[in-house]
């Protein structure tokens, strides 16, 4: 059994309707890098991978980034919390070898 963790990212169009921008997965199974599936080409993908995000939730200094594993899936909810983009909590998917 395998456990998978993600986060999903979505943003408001202007039509008023949610659509996804993004999945946020753990890569391998120590948890160590993530793996961004959508437009990687999008504002705020390119923002998110050469900016990073701030650590809200344990408030240490510094940004993280997609190679900080679980950290940063952690605080995808935090960053993204206005009234156009909205990220999920850390969502886990077990998949039956």
């Amino acid at each position: 059994m395998i456990e998978l963790h993600y986060v999903e990212l979505f943003e408001i169009d202007r039509n008023e309707q949610q659509k996804k921008i993004a999945t946020f997965r753990l890569l391998d199974e120590d948890g160590s890098v993530v793996e961004i599936e959508g437009d990687h080409h999008h504002p705020i993908i390119e923002g998110v991978m050469g900016e990073g995000i701030f650590d809200y939730k344990y408030a240490r200094p510094g940004k993280l980034y997609p190679y900080d594993g679980m950290n940063f899936l952690e605080n995808l909810k935090y960053h993204f919390r206005s009234g156009y983009l909205l990220a999920t909590d850390v969502e886990k998917q077990v998949i039956d070898n």
